[in-house]
């Protein structure tokens, strides 16, 4: 519906293809997605040190600034590696190194608030390298200030009310109601308002980000549903 092209499934997601604008309008308007992430390379290995010789070959100042804080993160399936630790760390090393040869610096680390996340994927024998675009994950909208006892989260709402084929001309009863987040998903759905528009992406700290490019997504956002 976002404008995604050779569209597949997964494992736990849903790979498209488009050209960069796709992934400021797939963060803003998304209802249902969680991370938005753009895959920047792939590749095969055995151990840490191929993760190491693979990290360090891609173009990681291309993509974003030496001031950039970073954090990285390996998801494995299958994996031989010994220590996702140490297999982190070897990453890390591998991205700094390569800043360093670039630009005689190296970026800081920081676990709790990074500018830029560097998300690995990592099966038997297979990794994947992708760029995090969107940074505190979408369900996180902005509109909720204060959290109620076990909240449902914001896009797993929406995605029922998807499935339930609920439209906005319809009324729509929640007698389950305890934060409000069917309701207030639905008004949004409703009302056709994007709903990441109340917050900030990670893609803005990336080298390619188009200001320009993103104000004119954020003025065709608004869209009633069919």
């Amino acid at each position: 519906e976002l404008g995604g092209q050779a569209i597949r499934s997964t494992p736990g997601g849903v790979e498209c293809q488009g050209s960069f604008p796709l992934c400021y309008r797939l963060n803003l308007e998304s209802r249902i997605a969680s991370r938005i992430l753009w895959r920047v390379g792939q590749g095969w290995y055995r151990d840490e040190e191929d993760l190491y010789r693979l990290a360090s070959s891609l173009p990681w100042p291309e993509y974003f600034s030496v001031d950039c804080h970073i954090k990285v993160r390996i998801i494995a399936q299958h994996s031989p590696l010994k220590s996702l630790e140490f297999a982190t760390l070897r990453v890390k090393d591998a991205i700094c190194d390569r800043f360093i040869r670039a630009t005689h610096a190296r970026p800081e680390v920081s676990k709790r608030q990074p500018d830029i996340q560097i998300v690995v994927f990592v099966d038997e024998d297979h990794v994947v390298w992708y760029l995090d675009t969107s940074g505190d994950p979408l369900f996180k909208r902005g509109w909720r200030k204060v959290a109620g006892e076990a909240p449902i989260r914001e896009n797993l709402a929406a995605g029922i009310l998807r499935l339930s084929g609920w439209t906005g001309e319809q009324v729509l009863l929640d007698p389950m109601c305890g934060a409000g987040t069917f309701l207030i998903e639905a008004a949004l759905m409703a009302k056709g308002i994007a709903p990441g528009r109340g917050r900030e992406f990670a893609f803005r700290h990336l080298q390619n980000f188009d200001q320009m490019i993103w104000d004119h997504v954020r003025q065709e956002s608004i869209k009633p549903i069919p």
